[in-house]
């Protein structure tokens, strides 16, 4: 771990600093990269002296991404393409990203210019993602790649479960269905066998199919309401049979 914050800065900016490095669990070589992590674009006057964390956000970003990735390779061997995606998509969320740094206390430590602060939710949420990312970034340049992939799965870790993407198979029933399928060479076919009720007010009933057998049947007030239940049906029998 590197030494504490040096000395030779104004006092309550140094105090920030040390108090953003015990949330972010790392003690920076270089703080001004963390400063800078934590620098809304609106904070300062110049722009040919802008040290915000857009750059970092940028880089932040893509280390984010492909450390998440690598986990969920990692975690699940049995996963499609398809569905790591969906679970990727769900753990570096703006709303996750919200989350992870509110608990850590993010919004504590960003700087922003006077119009910001003047209206103190205006933007708020943005800020936390882009400042999560950058101070990813910031912890990749500090570090090195363990440092960041343990900041980020301390933070997100808890996403990447099982259970996790359950509740998105749940949310998404027909798409989950479509990759079990898939893996095993063939495509889930949905038809409507009923429709009843007057135009105003029809009710469908519809089979989904698996080579020819019927695997789940549902029914709604639209096609698409008793697809999904057909299919959620569907994944009973698979869960079941698994």
């Amino acid at each position: 771990m590197s030494a504490p914050v040096s000395d030779g800065r104004p006092d309550e900016r140094s105090a920030r600093l040390v108090a953003a490095e015990n949330a972010v669990g790392h003690r920076f070589a270089d703080p001004l990269l963390l400063d800078r992590a934590l620098t809304h674009p609106s904070f300062g006057e110049d722009p040919a002296m802008r040290l915000d964390y857009e750059r970092l956000e940028f880089l932040g970003d893509a280390v984010l991404g492909l450390i998440v990735a690598e986990e969920i390779y990692i975690r699940f061997p049995d996963l499609a393409e398809g569905a790591m995606t969906k679970l990727k998509a769900s753990v570096v969320s703006r709303g996750a990203l919200v989350e992870a740094a509110t608990l850590l206390c993010l919004d504590e430590f960003i700087v922003r210019g006077r119009a910001e602060i003047a209206d103190a939710d205006r933007g708020l949420a943005s800020a936390l993602e882009d400042a999560f990312e950058a101070v990813v970034a910031a912890l990749y340049l500090d570090g090195g790649y363990e440092t960041a992939r343990h900041f980020i799965l301390t933070a997100l870790g808890s996403r990447i479960t099982r259970e996790a993407f359950d509740a998105i198979a749940i949310e998404h029933p027909k798409s989950r269905l479509q990759e079990i399928v898939q893996a095993g060479g063939t495509v889930p076919v949905y038809r409507i066998v009923a429709t009843e009720g007057p135009p105003h007010a029809r009710h469908f009933t519809v089979e989904v199919l698996v080579e020819d057998q019927v695997f789940g049947t549902g029914s709604g007030a639209s096609k698409r309401e008793a697809e999904m239940r057909a299919a959620k049906q569907a994944l009973e029998k698979y869960d079941a049979r698994s």
